[in-house]
C-alpha cells in the first residue's frame, strides 16, 4: 500500500514537472504565465479563434492544467482585462506620485495613453478593443464596464483636486470631463494604427495636449 502511494505521488510530480520546460511552477507563477500566453494568443487569433487548445499550447501546458487555473476561456479573458486595468492604474500612480500640482499630474497622464505609449499595454489593448465584439457576453460586458469606470474614477479624483486648487474650471462636472478625456484617448488609439499621414505626429500630439489643458483651465489660466 505504501509503495503504491509513493509511486502515485511520483507520477503526479513527474506530470507537473514536465508541464513547463521540465520545471515545476508555483500556482501564482503558472497563472501569470497562462495570462501572458493568452495575451499574445487573443491578440493574434481573437477571442473566438483562440481555442483552449491554442492557449494551452502557447503556454506549453496541457488543457487540463489550463482548466485547473481557469474554469473557462471566458474567465481567463476576463482576468486578463482586469489585469490590464491594474497595470495601467499602477503605472499612472507611479508617474504622478512625485508631482504635487494636479494640473502637472494631468499633463503627465495625457502623455500616458496605455493603448499607444507603452509596448506591453499597447498589445494588451489590442485585446481590450477586440473584447468590444463580445459584449453580448454579460461577464465580459461587466468586466469592460468596470475597466473603463475605474479609469473614470481615477481621472475624476485628479480633476476634483485640480478644481479645488483653482487649476481647472469649476463650471463643469469633473466626472463628465473624465469621460470626455477617455473618449478622446480611445478614439486616438483606434485611429493611430491606420498610419494616416499627419494624424499622430509628435507636433500634433503636443498641440492637442496643449489645447486640452487650455480647455480644462478655462478662465483659471488668466487668474479670473
Amino acid at each position: 500500500m505504501e509503495k503504491t502511494t509513493r509511486k502515485a505521488g511520483r507520477k503526479r510530480t513527474s506530470r507537473a514537472t514536465r508541464e513547463v520546460g521540465g520545471t515545476r511552477m508555483k500556482a501564482d507563477d503558472r497563472r501569470q504565465q497562462l495570462l501572458e500566453a493568452a495575451m499574445h494568443c487573443f491578440a493574434e487569433y481573437g477571442y473566438k479563434g483562440a481555442t483552449t487548445a491554442i492557449l494551452a499550447k502557447a503556454a506549453r501546458v496541457s488543457e487540463p492544467v489550463l482548466y485547473q487555473h481557469f474554469a473557462s476561456k471566458q474567465k481567463l479573458f476576463v482576468m486578463l482585462i482586469e489585469q490590464v486595468g491594474r497595470e495601467v492604474l499602477r503605472n499612472w500612480r507611479q508617474a504622478i506620485a512625485p508631482l504635487k500640482s494636479p494640473m502637472d499630474q494631468l499633463r503627465v497622464l495625457f502623455r500616458l495613453n496605455p493603448a499607444t505609449t507603452d509596448p506591453r499595454t499597447k498589445q494588451l489593448y489590442s485585446v481590450i478593443f477586440m473584447a468590444q465584439t463580445e459584449i453580448n457576453d454579460p461577464r465580459i460586458l461587466a468586466a469592460l464596464r468596470e475597466h473603463y469606470e475605474q479609469y473614470a474614477r481615477f481621472l475624476t479624483n485628479v480633476l476634483k483636486r485640480a478644481q479645488r486648487a483653482h487649476q481647472v474650471r469649476r463650471d463643469v462636472s469633473p466626472s463628465g470631463l473624465a469621460w470626455q478625456l477617455i473618449h478622446a484617448a480611445i478614439g486616438f488609439a483606434f485611429i493611430k494604427p491606420l498610419g494616416i499621414a499627419g494624424h499622430a505626429t509628435p507636433a500634433n500630439v503636443e498641440q492637442t495636449i496643449g489645447l486640452l489643458l487650455e480647455l480644462l483651465a478655462g478662465d483659471q489660466m488668466t487668474g479670473a
